[in-house]
């Protein structure tokens, strides 16, 4: 009787864990500018070619169609020369690509080197969402899963580039409070100062179209606290499954105890 007990109490303990701790599992992080990282100098490496970067940085242009355009710049201080070689830097880039974890899902990729600076251009049409007259950039936003018994979930995202610009579509304005971002009217902007630096994953940057902005002065940041909803929302339910299963479980197991 008391292994069985032993047993019950050990499923209980599990099954908390599980509904209290969803990032134990949860993937590696993803670069916004896998470029910008040091998957790069590896794939010049399995090409023979030595690369050392230096500044680094990623523009995202979100147009009003919901595509994007993704721009990397990449200052290199030894290795420029090689990529002057046009199909050795197509396949060094597409190597970056193919290996890195990057937020991103890259399509029309090209490349160019203007005297040290590699610039990597790439569009990514699922990145932003339309919802009534905003403009929704989620490329940034890491799910949770949605199983209440399922834990971990997508790698928190992070710069790789030391500066990460997000733009706004022409005529439309940035809204909302975005944690570690500085933001203007017309763009938001992360900066890597150290290693441990991400993008909070809960950010889905959203922007308005200028002729129906009305901001209200009593309400800085309407934007950040929808998202914190929208991203919290799917989280409710999982808890309340998880609260109700376990308090079932000890209810039957405390009624099994009165009958012993």
């Amino acid at each position: 009787m008391f292994r069985q007990k032993a047993i019950l109490v050990g499923i209980l303990l599990s099954l908390a864990v599980g509904c209290t701790a969803p990032g134990l599992a949860r993937a590696p992080p993803q670069a916004a500018c896998g470029i910008c990282t040091d998957t790069l100098d590896q794939a010049g490496a399995d090409h023979g070619v030595t690369l050392a970067r230096g500044q680094s940085k990623l523009v995202i242009q979100v147009y009003e169609n919901t595509s994007t355009r993704w721009t990397a710049t990449v200052q290199l201080t030894d290795g420029a020369s090689a990529l002057q070689n046009d199909s050795l830097r197509r396949a060094i880039v597409s190597d970056v690509f193919d290996r890195s974890r990057t937020v991103a899902k890259p399509t029309r990729v090209t490349s160019h080197l203007s005297e040290q600076t590699l610039t990597v251009s790439y569009r990514d049409h699922g990145a932003a969402e339309t919802h009534g007259e905003t403009i929704v950039f989620t490329r940034f936003h890491a799910t949770e899963p949605q199983s209440p018994f399922v834990i971990g979930g997508e790698g928190t995202p992070y710069p790789g580039a030391d500066t990460v610009v997000l733009r706004a579509p022409n005529d439309y304005t940035v809204t909302g409070d975005y944690a570690s971002a500085t933001e203007s009217g017309t763009a938001v902007r992360w900066h890597a100062n150290g290693t441990d630096d991400h993008i909070d994953r809960a950010t889905r940057v959203t922007f308005v179209d200028n002729q129906s902005y009305q901001p209200d002065p009593n309400d800085a940041t309407p934007m950040a606290e929808l998202n914190d909803v929208w991203d919290n929302v799917h989280r409710t339910p999982v808890a309340v499954l998880c609260l109700v299963f376990v308090s079932g479980v000890s209810f039957v197991y405390l009624y099994g105890l009165t009958q012993d």
